[in-house]
Formats: C-alpha cells, sequence, structure tokens
C-alpha cells in the first residue's frame, strides 16, 4: 500500500478496538449503514491457513500461544482457519464479542462481516459464534 491509497482507505473505516463491556471489543467510531463491510480493507482478508486441531494440540508450543487460536481463530469441522501471517498482527474483526443479538452477520461462516442493521456510532459490534464457529469454548448462552 502506497501514501496515496493508505490515505483513500480512511475514508472506509468504520471502526476500531477499544474497550468494552466485554473487555477488548471493536467499536463504530462513525455510523455505519446496514450491509457494511468495516472489515473490508483488513490486509489479508480471507487469506488462512487450515490447522487440523489435533496438529495444534500436539504441536510443540506454549499451550498459552495455542490459546491465541484457541481464542481467536474460527474452528470448523475440526479445522482451525489461521491467518496466514501469523497470530500476532490479528486484524479487527477477530476481535468481535459473541452476542445472541448481534449487529454483524456473517454470511459465509466467518469470511466476511456485514453489518446486519444500521449500527451508531460508539456501539460495539458483535457476531454470533454459533454461526460459524463449532467448538464449545464459544458456545454461549
Amino acid at each position: 500500500m502506497n501514501k496515496k491509497s493508505f490515505l483513500l482507505a480512511l475514508r472506509d473505516v468504520y471502526c476500531r478496538l477499544g474497550v468494552t463491556k466485554h473487555g477488548v471489543g471493536v467499536i463504530a467510531i462513525r455510523d455505519m449503514p446496514k450491509g457494511t463491510d468495516p472489515f473490508k480493507n483488513s490486509d489479508p482478508h480471507g487469506s488462512v491457513l487450515k490447522i487440523p486441531k489435533n496438529e495444534l494440540d500436539e504441536f510443540d508450543a506454549p499451550e498459552k500461544a495455542k490459546d491465541l487460536v484457541r481464542d481467536f481463530c474460527a474452528l470448523q469441522n475440526d479445522i482451525y482457519f489461521v491467518p496466514d501471517y501469523g497470530i500476532d498482527a490479528i486484524p479487527k474483526f477477530y476481535f468481535l464479542n459473541h452476542s445472541k443479538q448481534p449487529n454483524m452477520t456473517t454470511p459465509d461462516k466467518g469470511e466476511t462481516f456485514l453489518a446486519a442493521r444500521d449500527i451508531k456510532e460508539g456501539e460495539e459490534l458483535t457476531a454470533d459464534y454459533d454461526t460459524y464457529h463449532e467448538t464449545e469454548h464459544f458456545k454461549r448462552k
């Protein structure tokens, strides 16, 4: 990305990480119309590696490091979908908190997230983990 494309991309920034009632979450920094993808400039959006759960569990790495994958990466059919650029530089959408009445929806099981309704500046962005994550760790009431 060059300077001009960076500055132009600022026009599409809708949210930031911040303090929420959940601890850390994603907060709208301006009104967001229904259907908006506030993460469309996340790089690399959709570039993932597929790591089988058993490989992660058995791999010789610190448990707390493996917990980052368990806590932030979607698990589907015993496969973790992890960012191919490493766990230390994950985009904002990985910080969406869970809600059974989410204001974000995912039409493709966690590949993209869209505003399910108009969202006001200052609202926390949330998703229903049960729609794209199968582990009991994330099953919420």
